[in-house]
C-alpha cells in the first residue's frame, strides 16, 4: 500500500484519511493534500508461479464537492442537515492477469 503526506499507518492498520479542503460556501477545493503522483513497488509474498493469479491496484482521490454544493453555491442557499458537501471518487486499474 502506498498513500500521501507521511500519514502514519496505525497498530490496528487504520489510515487517517489524507484530509478535506472543500469549501461549501463556494463549492471549491484546493489541491494542497494528497499527492500529485505517487509511485510503489509490490511483490506479492505468497505468488507461486504454478497456481494462476490477478492483480489490480485501487486509487482514492482527495475530496472535491458533491454536485449538491455546487448547487447550493449556485443558487445561494443552504443544504439541509445530513446532505454531504463532498465526495471521495475511488477508482480501480485494469487486472492483471497471470497464467503459468
Amino acid at each position: 500500500m502506498a498513500w500521501s503526506d507521511e500519514r502514519l499507518l496505525g497498530l490496528e492498520g487504520e489510515l487517517p484519511q489524507v484530509g478535506n479542503t472543500v469549501d461549501a460556501e463556494t463549492a471549491t477545493w484546493t489541491s494542497n493534500i494528497g499527492a500529485s503522483e505517487l509511485i510503489a513497488v509490490w511483490e506479492d509474498p505468497d505468488f507461486d508461479p504454478e497456481n494462476p493469479a490477478v492483480y489490480y491496484a485501487r486509487v482514492l482521490e482527495i475530496p472535491t464537492p458533491r454536485w449538491t454544493s455546487y448547487e447550493a453555491a449556485r443558487f445561494g442557499v443552504e443544504l439541509p442537515a445530513g446532505v454531504p458537501i463532498s465526495l471521495q471518487e475511488r477508482a480501480y486499474t485494469s487486472a492483471i492477469w497471470y497464467a503459468p
